[in-house]
């Protein structure tokens, strides 16, 4: 693909992906079982993590040598990548679907099918700090270090917003976490995907049915009025209005715009303040299952692969890229308006 550096896939399905702080370090994670650890821009693993069934969640610590990776083995997995050791902090009742590692409280945020989030603190003896029931299965977490909130998304169109600070406090004390608030998505069908801000205000979130919405923290009615959603990732074939979910999502760390990919193997990029996109790049040969920003804003990762929602068998869609798009520094910047 124009534009985009390509690095040797995984052999299965691309789940999530992740930067290491330094932002010259990618980890996929993959329904093959496996993690995969790129040194940027070297197109080869350095190393593959093995585990005992599908990787669905992964988030680099504080450091490019420390790697935590969630299963459907229902474990969470600390790696030192200089040694390829593991040593598992513990479990959850079901998949490891989501995570996310808060650097200035030093601890990790995991969430389930088990309808649990729990807190880990992996310096203790005993890791495991805090666990919280929740309405539904836990499907994304993202956080935001502009203003330290972690979101976390579960089915039904639940959302649950946390303080960074309350996560810390309840890893020291051992305590339940409490949610700042909780509400309801904007979007009217299920949340596939969602990603925070990087001014901290808000997040953008994706549904199933190729809406994106765009809604705010501050719980004021004037901040309230702004949020507002958009039909995306829809094309007209034959006369017949299709529909694809929207499977990533990742805001800019520089520029605070965001990509989206989706189903119809489409990217764009939107400039939300604006209510407009700014760029749509050619099609790849299938669904966009994952999406990151390195740190440093200078590269962004791609992961295709089929997504086992168009009732296509997955045969005949076993196209597995993972892509590098190195233009994005000046593809997200907002035009002058």
């Amino acid at each position: 693909m124009s534009g985009d550096a390509t690095l040797q896939p995984p052999m299965d399905g691309i789940a999530a992906l992740s930067w290491a702080p330094d932002s010259k370090r990618l980890a996929v994670a993959s329904w093959d079982s496996h993690a995969h650890i790129y040194d940027v821009p070297n197109p080869v693993a350095v190393r593959r993590l093995e585990h005992p069934a599908a990787v669905l969640s992964v988030a680099f610590g504080s450091s490019r040598d420390t790697l935590y990776t969630g299963c459907l083995d229902r474990r969470v997995r600390e790696w030192n990548l200089s040694t390829g050791e593991a040593r598992v902090l513990g479990s959850h009742d079901d998949a490891v679907t989501a995570m996310a590692w808060i650097p200035e409280q030093n601890i990790l945020v995991t969430g389930s099918w088990d309808k649990t989030v729990k807190v880990w603190n992996p310096s203790d003896e005993e890791p495991l700090a805090s666990s919280a029931s929740l309405p539904e299965r836990v499907y994304n977490i993202s956080y935001t270090s502009a203003t330290g909130r972690v979101l976390v998304s579960m089915a039904h169109r639940h959302v649950s917003v946390y303080a960074a600070d309350e996560l810390a406090a309840v890893a020291r004390e051992k305590r339940e976490p409490k949610a700042d608030h909780t509400r309801e998505s904007a979007l009217k069908m299920l949340t596939r995907s969602v990603a925070c801000m990087a001014d901290g205000k808000g997040w953008a979130s994706g549904s199933i049915e190729g809406r994106i919405a765009v809604e705010y923290f501050d719980p004021d009615p004037s901040a309230q009025a702004a949020k507002y959603a958009f039909r995306a990732h829809r094309a007209n074939v034959d006369g017949v209005d299709q529909v694809y979910p929207i499977n990533a999502l990742a805001y800019h760390p520089v520029h605070n715009t965001f990509a989206s990919g989706g189903s119809d193997g489409v990217l764009s990029i939107w400039d939300h303040s604006a209510k407009k996109r700014m760029r749509l790049y050619p099609k790849y040969p299938s669904a966009i299952s994952a999406l990151s920003f390195a740190p440093d804003g200078t590269r962004l990762a791609i992961g295709v692969s089929y997504e086992h929602d168009n009732a296509v068998p997955p045969g005949e869609q076993n196209t597995v890229m993972l892509l590098l798009k190195e233009t994005v520094m000046d593809d997200c910047k907002p035009k002058a308006r």
